[in-house]
């Protein structure tokens, strides 16, 4: 069990988090269990009802756990919807994990699905998809620009939530129990159009790095498709490898 700073460095609320995050990756926690009540983590960890309920939050935001009322939080993967957070690091002077870290929407709309994004889903050029565009800041900084695509007639609810306060993937797995079961991921070094260059406070033409994923449900449907453009200068990929 690990114990907590309480030097004022870190906020506690993200401690815990990386705590159970650690705890859920290495299978102390394996996908199906329930994890902890905030109680509980209140007694263990000797921290407020706030800072337990921002981890768990943290964690749901991930796309680790999903709570159902009356039973308690349980494990939905292990493996984060925002994997590329956790094996790239944030290279500025300040640490992404030492800021808090939200999104701004940016809009979402209904749209006829682009070939690229229709052929991602499986779907016919003429279908209707939902897209939603944010961009993450650190503080008062942008650092990553995520757009989602979904077939509309699979999620028809999605336009009635504001997801630069609620989490995507939670709500997905509550609204339409949808239980994921792989992704299929590429990456990509791109150059700033100059859409994306404003809305990351960048020039036109500065490198980016793009990562396309797509992910399946349990019947092995293409249900998502996530494009994620992430300021070079601010990220780089770290890879370990079993050799």
């Amino acid at each position: 069990m690990g114990a907590l700073d309480f030097s004022g460095r870190q906020q506690l609320y993200y401690q815990l988090y990386n705590l159970l995050f650690q705890d859920i990756i290495s299978g102390k926690y394996p996908v199906g269990c329930i994890i902890p009540a905030e109680s509980e983590l209140m007694n263990t960890y000797h921290v407020s009802r706030a800072t337990a309920r921002k981890a768990m939050e943290m964690l749901a935001n991930d796309g680790l756990v999903s709570k159902k009322r009356g039973y308690g939080t349980f494990v939905i993967s292990a493996q984060p919807n925002t994997s590329p957070q956790r094996v790239v690091r944030y290279t500025r002077k300040n640490r992404v994990d030492q800021v808090i870290a939200v999104k701004r929407m940016i809009n979402q709309k209904v749209m006829k699905a682009p070939k690229d994004i229709a052929e991602c889903l499986q779907l016919s050029d003429d279908c209707d998809i939902i897209r939603i565009k944010r961009v993450r800041y650190a503080g008062e900084e942008p650092f990553y620009l995520e757009i989602n695509y979904f077939e509309q007639s699979f999620v028809p609810e999605v336009m009635e939530h504001d997801f630069s306060k609620e989490s995507l993937r939670v709500f997905l797995s509550n609204a339409y129990q949808i239980q994921w079961s792989f992704a299929k991921q590429k990456i990509y070094s791109i150059l700033a159009d100059k859409e994306m260059a404003e809305l990351l406070h960048i020039a036109v033409g500065s490198p980016l790095l793009y990562i396309r994923r797509i992910s399946f449900d349990k019947d092995n449907h293409p249900r998502e498709c996530v494009c994620t453009y992430y300021r070079a200068d601010t990220y780089h990929l770290e890879i370990e490898l079993a050799i």
